[in-house]
């Protein structure tokens, strides 16, 4: 007969019991322990064991999800997605100025987009509109991950639906522009802004709303994960550790967005918001402006973006790339250098550019797209608030100058504006081109804030009340201590005018331009006073000056370059020293004989008496004037 298998050794139930009450209750137990309590149970106490370890790893990561959560609820400040998504079809509204705005959430399992906030409907379809797949704008958008946009929506080839236009007929809509909302490659949705009449959305209102829509995205994300955390309590380790760290780093988003969204609402500037960036990326931030992007000198040699070896072609393009997607760009191959495209309305697009110390995480390039938004909207509000300035300035040098308004009210004008209306006035024109306009307004508005101006064409006239006024050296310091009048002509009066001379001394310094640019001079700072004789003798006429120049000079300047002599450069120096032949030579540098052979020279070249005081006052002056246009 066989052997009967030996029958395994059996435990107390209340053994067995106690040692599971333990481990439920998080007691820390060793196998000691519990083959004290149930004796010699490998497999029992194996199995016991892996249950106390996976419950105290459940506790832990518990307590991590909790406080995610209430992290992340304090940081948003909302606690429910209805509202949220409601508070962004509202700031939506608002930034963009739109009369309709709403936000529809994408099912991919019907394929169908859901409308689930909206602001400025007048009917009730809108709220409850179920977009069908493939259907309308909306569609499109979903189906190409872009933005979409058309000016009469009545007009498009899109398909149509008929619930959908009966929606759009009952709100009068006739312009749309949808943006994705699409995080980590996922559709959650799209957001939309319309308009009761035709209007064509400009680049920059489709990047600001793509930017929403960007913002909508990471939110409506973390609201879901975080839904998908308090539900996730049987998830595999490895899933709670990849959710854990997507929310780390949309919390981390939501955190930035809202500390830049205080900055824009502060009225805080630019250096504000970099410093921000600065901090959280742990990098070296710079802005460049726009006319510096367009500088040959760009990129300067002192900066980080030299550092970095790439050349300016990849650094434009970047840019450029981020401006048509309104997201950041990645610019050198190494991964970190990143540049943002700062857009903001009636401006060329400046750059922002981020250098890190180490590899960009994960969340960090929307971070820089997010920066790069806030400080569009501070560009904005700042040039709205210049505008408003400058137009004040404008009119009140253009009153000033005309005369023709009672002083006591250009006063009360000047008073709102804290400027001064003080004479008298110290005049600077700039001749420049209208696309310079507003940054030469701009820089003079900044280093001297009393300074009034208004657009003269070709140019800039700006006054300086008493209280401002600069010496010679002084203004010419001013007007050459930045790039951004390096090309321009600036002729500056050391005079000082009462209201009634402006008129007259505007029109002087005009002449005066005209004169200058007669001559071949374009750039630099000219005082009016040096060149008032030739000013009067030419301002009405500037364009007399070559013939003139010509007539008095021609034979000499012929004469020289045939026989390679120097009769122009003898005949001023004659003059400069009173007609005295031997303090010539001693200029010159030649024998006294010398001298006397050119000047008889200059007898038959110029066949008339040029010592006569009227003849020679005139070649006097077309040497000076000679001499000028030689040193430009």
């Amino acid at each position: 007969m066989t052997e009967r298998a030996a029958e395994p050794e059996t435990v107390p139930v209340e053994s067995v019991a106690q040692a599971v009450n333990l481990v439920a209750r998080g007691t820390p137990v060793d196998r000691s322990r519990l083959e004290a309590e149930l004796g010699r149970q490998p497999v029992l106490i194996d199995s016991l064991l892996d249950l106390s370890t996976t419950m105290a790893r459940w506790r832990q990561k518990d307590h991590e999800r909790a406080a995610l959560l209430e992290s992340a609820s304090e940081l948003i400040q909302v606690r429910d997605t209805k509202r949220l998504l409601q508070k962004l079809v509202d700031r939506a509204k608002s930034l963009i100025g739109c009369d309709i705005a709403y936000l529809s959430e994408y099912n991919p399992d019907t394929d169908e987009l859901n409308v689930r906030a909206s602001r400025g409907a007048i009917s009730l379809q809108l709220p409850a509109l179920r977009v069908p797949p493939g259907v309308g704008l909306a569609g499109r958008v979903v189906r190409d991950r872009a933005a979409h946009w058309t000016s009469a929506y009545d007009l498009t080839q899109l398909p149509h639906e008929r619930r959908v236009d009966s929606a759009v007929k009952a709100e009068g809509m006739e312009s749309l522009l949808g943006v994705p909302m699409v995080v980590d490659g996922e559709v959650l949705g799209a957001l939309f802004a319309a308009n009761r009449y035709p209007h064509d959305f400009a680049a920059d209102e489709i990047t600001l709303l793509s930017a929403l829509a960007d913002h909508a995205s990471v939110i409506l994300k973390t609201a879901r994960l975080m839904g998908e955390l308090a539900e996730a309590a049987a998830a595999s380790a490895a899933s709670e550790e990849l959710a854990a760290a997507k929310a780390t780093t949309l919390q981390r988003l939501v955190e930035v967005e809202e500390q830049l969204t205080q900055l824009v609402l502060q009225g805080r500037g630019a250096s504000a918001v970099t410093d921000v960036i600065s901090q959280t990326l742990h990098a070296e931030v710079l802005i460049v402006d726009s006319w510096r992007l367009d500088s040959p000198e760009f990129p300067p040699d002192d900066g980080f973006l030299t550092q970095t070896d790439v050349s300016k072609d990849e650094i434009l393009a970047a840019l450029d790339t981020s401006h048509r997607t309104g997201r950041s760009a990645q610019v050198s191959a190494d991964g970190r250098l990143i540049a943002a495209s700062v857009a903001s309305n009636r401006r060329q697009h400046s750059g922002l550019f981020v250098h890190f110390h180490n590899p960009p995480k994960d969340g960090d390039h929307s971070i820089v797209a997010q920066a790069a938004q806030s400080l569009a909207l501070i560009q904005m509000n700042e040039q709205s608030r210049a505008d408003a300035e400058n137009r004040v300035r404008g009119e009140l040098a253009v009153d000033l100058i005309a005369d023709t308004r009672g002083l006591d009210e250009l006063r009360a004008r000047a008073r709102s504006s804290n400027f001064t209306l003080l004479g008298p006035w110290q005049l600077v024109v700039v001749q420049a081109g209208p696309n310079d306009f507003d940054r030469i307004g701009s820089y003079l508005a900044r280093v001297e804030p009393r300074i009034l101006m208004t657009q003269r064409s070709p140019g800039l006239t700006a006054l300086l009340p008493r209280s401002a006024h600069r010496t010679r050296a002084q203004m010419e310091q001013l007007l050459t201590s930045s790039e951004i009048l390096r090309d321009c002509l600036v002729v500056v009066s050391d005079t000082g005018f009462q209201r009634s001379e402006l008129r007259t001394a505007e029109d002087e310094l005009w002449s005066c331009v005209r004169v200058l640019n007669s001559l071949s001079i374009t750039s630099g700072v000219c005082p009016a006073e040096d060149f008032a004789p030739y000013t009067a003798m030419f301002g009405t006429a500037p364009e007399h000056v070559e013939r003139f120049m010509e007539r008095m000079l021609g034979p000499l300047h012929h004469w020289d370059r045939r026989q390679s002599a120097d009769l122009v450069t003898t005949l001023r120096t004659y003059f400069e020293h009173s007609g005295s032949i031997r303090r010539t030579a001693t200029a010159l540098s030649v024998h006294i004989n010398t001298v006397k052979l050119r000047l008889e020279r200059i007898d038959t070249v110029l066949d008339v008496d040029w010592r006569a005081p009227e003849y020679a006052f005139r070649l006097h002056v077309a040497l000076r004037l000679d001499q000028l246009q030689q040193k430009n």
